[in-house]
């Protein structure tokens, strides 16, 4: 196993044969494909993970609350991306908002000292405040297009053609760990404390705010579209790759659990 620090990396490691298989966030997978660098999404991995949470101590009790205030925010994340969704909703822009540029693991720490007063970010940092009573979550913004999705699992055309029996051996194990540990939260939580040494009860909590899954439904590839419509109108990619050529099915459907 090879951890990765950007995405770039992770990228390039693919299409030189440095890596087989990467878990990943699906933006990279836009990215490159827009590029038309030969990178598909062959598997599910995991979905919704975000929260827009603010102090505790404030007034703050919805998106429309979040006009003029401080807002921690990473720019084109799916978590920017799902803030824009809701604040459409409400007939508002990022320009109504104070934007602060954090990264997600700094923004707890940011909305303790006051620096700002809400954002949206990921799990388990979401819970962390709620845990420590300084935060509380406004919403779980998933009621729009783009939806739950959040990362997956990648490789390459060349991958996908000259490696075919690992990739189906990979995806069924993959399919398989992703139900055994869906159905045991103890299970889930300390594979992730294990790995990750996140803290426990905080990891526990943020499970209500996260989904494994393995397969790409019809509501997963409309989602991965609308995705990728965003990452276009942020000008992260000029122009959309077609779903059909970057998502490939055949592995997830070929699994027989």
């Amino acid at each position: 196993m090879t951890f990765f620090t950007t995405p770039a990396d992770m990228t390039n490691a693919l299409l030189t044969d440095s890596v087989d298989i990467a878990y990943t966030g699906l933006t990279i997978g836009v990215v490159a494909r827009s590029r038309n660098q030969p990178i598909i999404v062959v598997a599910n991995q995991g979905g919704k993970g975000t929260a827009i949470v603010a102090r505790a101590d404030s007034s703050i009790r919805s998106i429309a609350d979040l006009r003029g205030k401080k807002v921690g925010n990473l720019p084109t994340s799916i978590h920017d991306i799902l803030l824009r969704e809701e604040l459409k909703k409400a007939n508002m822009r990022m320009e109504d908002l104070t934007l602060i540029r954090l990264a997600p693991a700094d923004m707890p720490a940011a909305l303790r000292r006051g620096d700002i007063d809400a954002f949206s970010g990921n799990e388990p940092n979401s819970s962390i405040t709620v845990l420590q009573g300084y935060g509380r979550v406004i919403m779980y913004p998933y009621d729009n297009p783009v939806g739950p999705i959040n990362v997956g699992v990648l490789t390459s055309d060349m991958h996908f053609r000259d490696k075919r029996a690992m990739l189906d051996a990979w995806i069924f194990a993959h399919a398989k760990a992703t139900e055994e540990m869906a159905k045991d939260p103890v299970m889930w939580t300390d594979v992730v404390v294990n790995e990750w040494g996140f803290d426990r009860e905080a990891t526990r909590r943020s499970l209500n705010n996260l989904e494994l899954k393995w397969q790409m439904d019809a509501a997963f590839l409309g989602q991965f579209a609308a995705f990728s419509e965003r990452l276009k109108d942020l000008g992260v990619i000029t122009s959309v790759p077609s779903v059909s050529t970057l998502v490939v099915r055949d592995l997830v459907n070929n699994v027989r659990l």
